[in-house]
């Protein structure tokens, strides 16, 4: 064995031991791992151990291999492997299709002149490849429940830049102005904005083929900001403003629930210059969106997602008889059914609305305490952004 290939298994066995330690101090790592079921064989250059998360339980194996794991891990080579080990890496990304995926690190990134644009390449690196069996299959973004990668997550976040929130599109919650929730408040950060882009399609329904939801209600950007937006014409377009609050209600008929605020990650990717005055607006199916994957399976340390203040969202016990079906809804692992009655976490909702819209016995109400808190959150949402 290698001096190199000494220090991988070192670093490997404190990797291994570390999450022992850590889940007696690390009130995070308590809560990201406490509903997480998942067993992981490592493969790294020679060097084989495994994991099994079981709902807050933790054991491990140095040197060994389970059977039938969950997820198979194999790094891309040795140099790598022990950078990551060692908590050098500053940041990565991943591609993923079927039951497969993979990290990719970004070794650098330069800023390059193309059809009289500042274009950002960014040279990326394999990382490691993991594959799942068939049992299950979670979002890339689970892995940074794990302490090495939540590192390399929260490295580059700016949580005191980002700021968003799903709003419900529940008619129960009454109109506001004679207007449904969202729409009130769309229309208000529409109508102070002069800068509209759209994305040609939605990349999540897109990807997962999405059967239930228009794939055209994609990701919409205002502000002053968004004139810095480097996509080509195939992935985007400028439209007026008569034109987004159009595309808005229609993509509100069409059942998708928006999220908005700032995201400055988001921005990046799509080569603006955030200065804090672009506003980001998805329109949300449960079954394929980004942002509501991060949520339900990333670690708490990175959703910059939060209930609006003041939503509250219940379940009648005597009414409802566990059939489930709100579960089948929930992107954000936000509910369970305990003895034989749906219970919310109050933790992990969001508050999007979309339990209430399809419990079968009406068990479900979603309720906003006072009207004068949809203000308060368009309030809240100005200290965050500026679309003017």
């Amino acid at each position: 064995m290698t001096t190199q290939n000494t220090e991988l298994g070192t670093y490997f066995i404190k990797m291994l031991d570390d999450i022992d330690d850590l889940l007696k101090v690390d009130e995070v790592l308590k809560k990201d791992l406490k509903d997480l079921k998942i067993s992981i064989q490592w493969f790294v250059n020679g060097i084989k151990g495994y994991q099994i998360f079981d709902n807050g339980k933790y054991t491990h194996r140095f040197g060994e291999e389970i059977e039938n794991a969950d997820l198979t891990i194999k790094f891309a080579d040795e140099e790598i492997a022990l950078r990551f080990l060692k908590g050098n890496l500053e940041r990565h990304t991943y591609v993923y299709y079927r039951r497969k995926f993979k990290l990719y690190s970004i070794e650098k990134e330069e800023k390059i002149e193309k059809d009289s644009k500042s274009v950002t390449i960014r040279h990326r690196r394999l990382f490691l490849t993991a594959y799942f069996t068939k049992s299950i299959f979670y979002h890339p973004s689970f892995l940074t429940r794990f302490p090495l990668f939540r590192e390399i997550a929260t490295r580059h976040s700016e949580p005191e830049n980002s700021f968003g929130s799903y709003i419900p599109i529940n008619a129960s919650l009454g109109k506001f102005e004679n207007q449904l929730m969202p729409e009130k408040m769309l229309e208000h950060f529409i109508k102070k904005a002069k800068h509209f882009y759209v994305q040609n399609a939605c990349g999540c329904r897109v990807f997962h083929d999405c059967q239930d939801h228009d794939k055209k209600f994609a990701c919409m950007y205002i502000g002053d900001d968004v004139p810095t937006i480097k996509l080509p014409p195939s992935m985007g377009h400028s439209i007026t403003q008569e034109e987004a609050l159009t595309y808005a209600k229609d993509a509100i008929k069409n059942g998708l629930v928006p999220t908005f605020g700032r995201a400055p990650g988001e921005t990046n990717a799509i080569g603006a210059v955030d200065t804090g005055h672009i506003m980001s607006i998805c329109y949300c199916c449960p079954c394929c969106c980004l942002n509501g994957k991060i949520a339900k399976y990333a670690t708490r340390e990175i959703q910059m997602f939060t209930r609006m203040e003041g939503l509250t969202v219940e379940v009648d016990p005597s009414i409802c008889n566990g059939c489930g079906t709100c579960l089948d809804v929930c992107v954000f692992v936000g509910r369970d059914v305990i003895n034989g009655k749906a219970v919310i976490d109050q933790e992990r909702c969001l508050g999007c609305g979309r339990c209430e819209q399809v419990c079968p016995n009406d068990a479900i109400t979603i309720k906003i305490d006072d009207p004068k808190r949809v203000v308060e959150h368009i309030q809240r949402l100005e200290e965050s952004v500026d679309v003017s």
